[in-house]
């Protein structure tokens, strides 16, 4: 039966010590590929279940990881939970998701409940604003997209002042000068270095910054809907708009199809971000694409090891920048 064969067991089995059995079973990297292959090989054999009630108690780890996001339905965020997933089943841990509804109560809820105290990790994308907030976290914990300078903790971040200057100056050397931006709060990183990318690929070309082309909202569908029904009433409205994230983006795809102005002719859009609507409309829409899967395989890898050191509260935080890229297709017009 199952429950007779021990770690002894394969040990003996695989001629290899119980400590190297119980690396391989922990994921833990001291181990070669042979001997992992070896011994996984004979844990299937015996059919050896570990217990992993007995180690929880021995390590004080459940082997349980929580990934709290502000929202489930957007796909960046399901993007990041699914690496996120994957490399912690890889490496033993079992994974839930926590929304949090961007709101910085519920949030507090979610630190404050028995699920924080039961999981040994938490991978964040945060709707705080202080950095107070994360200064006191008893737990490890990996930001992810939203990063707080002064926050005190490890994080996996894109370049987002790049990636919107190079939309920006996309639109410029094909002619416009009249270009608008619709973006998110200015509370993180991700707003602020978006904003700060468009304004300077403009300063830098010579080209005049307009306040009533600079629209701040949310980062959902109606603020870019709203917004770009704004823009094009304006007495000189914009040749081109920078939609900053991808739901923004949706709904400036659908405010210009209701105001009958085909993109890429009457208007030019680049978004940030992928999303199926912009992937589907003719012409398809140019985008900052961002590596959301690699993201959360990142968060999810620094975590483990985080969890593998004794010391888990390190005195300088690690902080990763992942690259960009912009993918041209056929929404912006060569003005010349």
């Amino acid at each position: 039966m199952t429950c007779d064969i021990t770690i002894k067991d394969v040990a003996k089995e695989a001629n290899v010590s119980v400590a190297t059995v119980s690396r391989v079973l922990n994921g833990l990297d001291r181990v070669s590929d042979q001997t992992r292959k070896k011994v996984l090989k004979v844990v299937k054999e015996l059919n050896y279940v570990p217990n992993t009630m007995a180690a929880s108690m021995i390590t004080k780890q459940t082997q349980m990881l929580a990934v709290v996001v502000p929202e489930i339905e957007n796909p960046f965020y399901t993007s990041v939970i699914k690496g996120t997933v994957n490399v912690a089943k890889e490496k033993g841990y079992h994974t839930f998701v926590f929304s949090t509804n961007d709101s910085e109560s519920e949030e507090d809820a979610f630190f404050e409940s028995s699920l924080r105290r039961n999981v040994d990790g938490i991978v964040l994308i945060g709707a705080h604003k202080d950095p107070e907030f994360y200064q006191k976290m008893n737990k490890p914990v990996i930001l992810v997209d939203r990063y707080i300078d002064g926050c005190g903790l490890d994080g996996v971040i894109i370049d987002n002042f790049g990636g919107a200057y190079e939309a920006t100056k996309y639109l410029i050397e094909y002619g416009h000068r009249d270009i608008a931006i619709i973006t998110g709060p200015q509370t993180f990183n991700d707003g602020t270095e978006r904003h700060w990318g468009y304004q300077q690929a403009l300063k830098d070309n010579g080209i005049e910054l307009v306040n009533d082309y600079q629209k701040h909202g949310d980062w959902f569908e109606n603020n870019g809907y709203q917004s770009t029904k704004e823009l094009m009433k304006l007495t000189k409205p914009p040749t081109a708009i920078f939609a900053a994230n991808n739901l923004i983006c949706q709904g400036t795809i659908k405010a210009l199809r209701d105001l009958e102005l085909t993109i890429g002719l009457d208007v030019s859009l680049v978004g940030f971000d992928a999303n199926d609507l912009a992937e589907f409309v003719k012409p398809r829409v140019s985008v900052v694409k961002r590596p959301t899967y690699e993201m959360g395989t990142h968060a999810a890898e620094m975590l483990i090891e985080k969890l593998k050191q004794v010391d888990k509260h390190d005195s300088f935080p690690k902080k990763v920048t992942l690259g960009v890229e912009l993918l041209k297709f056929g929404s912006v017009k060569y003005l010349g």
